[in-house]
Order: structure tokens, then C-alpha cells, then sequence
């Protein structure tokens, strides 16, 4: 039996799904916009009060790019096919595992688009329930296990996955 995950939204409707890609023109560059204003005074702020940058701004900076719905995206919410989503999950699976690679040679787990997009928790992928809402927790669990990895519960956040023997050692 496989542990619980945080269940994703389920299929957007096709009318949200096109009304959502043609108002993201206007919307994701004005919500970008708004937030290279403000993040400065964040980024001043914590300087300020913690004497260190922290990267998590820059997570606070591109979250509107995360929610862009790309051709890619648009085709895999709004077809059936499941092989999209197995394909979309598999590269998930890939990127958590050079996370996990770059976190054994001494880095701090996912590095650019990767941390900016998914973001991690110490050796793991975080990943949002907008980026499974196609598939069944079954089928996240077979996919990551093919890979060595194993899918957990992220709370409100998604699920995360993690090499299966660092889950195995873990209190």
C-alpha cells in the first residue's frame, strides 16, 4: 500500500483552461510587473533584518511564470491522453533525481529553473498539484518508483519526490 499524497485539483474544464490561456497575456505580465516592484523592498527587507539574501525571493519574483500555461501544458489539460502525463511525470522524476545528485556532490539540491519552479525541501522536489492533476496517485507512485523514487505528501503544497533509500532512512 502506498502512503496517501495530497490530492491535485482534478481536470480543469476546458472553458477555465481557454479562458485562462488567453487572459494570461495580460494577467502573468502585469502580476510580474507588480512583483519586480515589490521585490526589492523584500529583498531589502530580509538583508536588512537577517544580514543574508535569501534565495526564496526569487521564488516569490517568478511565481506568476509558473502558472503559464504553454502549449505543451495547454495540449496535456486539455487532451485524455494519459502517455502526456506519464511523460510529464517522468521528467518530474528526472529533475528530482539530479536534484538528488547535485545535493550529493555538495550542492543545495535543485539549481535554476528547477528550484525556481518546483522548489525543494532539503533532498527533494516539491511538486504542485497543478503538475499531476491528470494523473491517479496509483499511477504517481509507479512512475516514481520505476525511477528509485518515492512520492510523499507535501501538505497543502503538493507531493514531494525523493530517492526511495533517503526516504528509507529517514526518522
Amino acid at each position: 500500500m502506498h502512503p496517501p499524497l495530497t490530492p491535485s485539483a482534478g481536470p480543469r474544464s476546458r472553458t477555465g483552461l481557454v479562458l485562462w490561456f488567453l487572459l494570461q497575456w495580460l494577467l502573468v505580465p502585469l502580476d510580474l510587473l507588480l512583483r519586480l516592484v515589490a521585490v526589492p523592498f523584500i529583498a531589502a527587507s530580509d538583508l536588512l533584518t537577517d544580514g543574508a539574501f535569501d534565495a526564496e525571493v526569487l521564488r516569490v519574483l517568478f511565481k506568476p511564470l509558473t502558472r503559464w500555461v504553454g502549449p505543451g501544458r495547454f495540449a496535456r489539460e486539455w487532451g485524455t491522453d494519459q502517455r502526456r502525463w506519464d511523460r510529464h511525470m517522468n521528467r518530474l522524476c528526472d529533475a528530482a533525481l539530479r536534484a538528488h545528485r547535485r545535493h550529493q556532490r555538495g550542492g543545495t539540491g535543485p539549481g535554476g529553473w528547477t528550484y525556481l519552479r518546483y522548489g525543494s525541501q532539503g533532498n527533494t522536489l516539491l511538486i504542485s498539484p497543478k503538475d499531476y492533476r491528470g494523473l491517479t496517485t496509483e499511477r504517481i507512485h509507479t512512475i516514481a518508483g520505476a525511477r528509485g523514487l518515492v512520492a510523499r505528501s507535501g501538505g497543502p503544497f503538493g507531493i514531494t519526490l525523493a530517492p526511495a533509500a533517503e526516504r528509507r532512512t529517514a526518522p
